[in-house]
């Protein structure tokens, strides 16, 4: 099978659809999408979601074609078969599961530190449970960051406890599963060099795969957090879009086409 002629990867929330009161997504997109297959490219979504949460967010907005692949949980890898199964692609979700039940043994006692951390100076959530790795809800991005700096001056001499932030949600994670190494375990399994893979993203969780050193191309729409912003215009083959969410991300795109500043990506 031959290599893709571009990989495109796209968070969801907030990068591909919108809240309200704002259009859910560009008129466009769905016809941008069949055009990146039409011409031997491939779309995946690279989300926060868990994998049914991305399908149902697929369906709800009525977004075709489905993608080629779905990263979920900012660190898994699945695929279709052709009876509309997702599947794990290789043994990356093997390791990356192997690796977070040591890591949740191993971190038990700097769990617990946080933990009491959050109800006795937070009104923070402690979440745990429904993940491999806990995480926490906080009242407002402010006292996120507030939890954050405190988190980072926890594990300052930790090389394998780390986590990935969305706005007021947090979840812990292992330093070497994120939206980016995910993202190139996809390119290492397509054979797509970094030159063919244009990312868009808008959150702190999307920073790791809106680098220079995974993707030539790197977007983020108008409604994109300062720092994304600063990531992705910071740098050749980034553009921040005029737009909110798909609005902005295909406006941004379009621009990218036509400085083709590492060539040029599929439509």
């Amino acid at each position: 099978m031959a290599a893709p002629t571009f990989l495109f990867s796209f968070d969801f929330d907030g990068t591909l659809v919108d809240e309200p009161p704002h259009p859910a997504i560009n008129p466009g997109l769905n016809s941008f999408l069949e055009s990146v297959q039409t011409q031997g490219g491939v779309w995946a979504v690279n989300t926060g979601r868990t994998l049914f949460q991305a399908l149902d967010g697929i369906s709800e907005h009525k977004i075709r074609p489905v993608p080629d692949f779905i990263m979920a949980k900012e660190r898994e890898l699945y695929a279709p078969t052709q009876f509309n199964r997702w599947v794990d692609v290789g043994d990356w979700n093997k390791r990356c599961q192997k690796e977070h039940k040591r890591f949740l043994k191993t971190h038990r006692k700097l769990f617990k530190r946080v933990r009491a951390y959050l109800e006795t100076e937070t009104n923070a959530q402690w979440m745990e449970g429904m993940e491999e790795t806990p995480g926490v809800i906080a009242t407002s991005e402010e006292e996120m960051g507030k939890v954050c700096a405190y988190i980072e001056e926890e594990t300052r001499n930790d090389d394998v406890l780390s986590y990935e932030r969305n706005s007021i949600y947090l979840r812990f994670s292992h330093t070497a599963y994120h939206k980016g190494s995910v993202l190139q375990e996809l390119a290492r399994h397509l054979d797509v060099p970094r030159e063919k893979i244009c990312v868009a993203g808008d959150n702190h969780n999307d920073l790791s795969m809106l680098c220079p050193t995974v993707a030539g191309f790197r977007v983020c729409p108008s409604n994109a957090i300062p720092e994304v912003q600063a990531v992705v215009s910071g740098s050749p083959g980034g553009v921040v879009g005029n737009g909110r969410a798909s609005f902005g991300v295909l406006e941004g795109i379009q621009r990218l086409l036509s400085a083709e500043p590492e060539g040029q990506p599929a439509p």
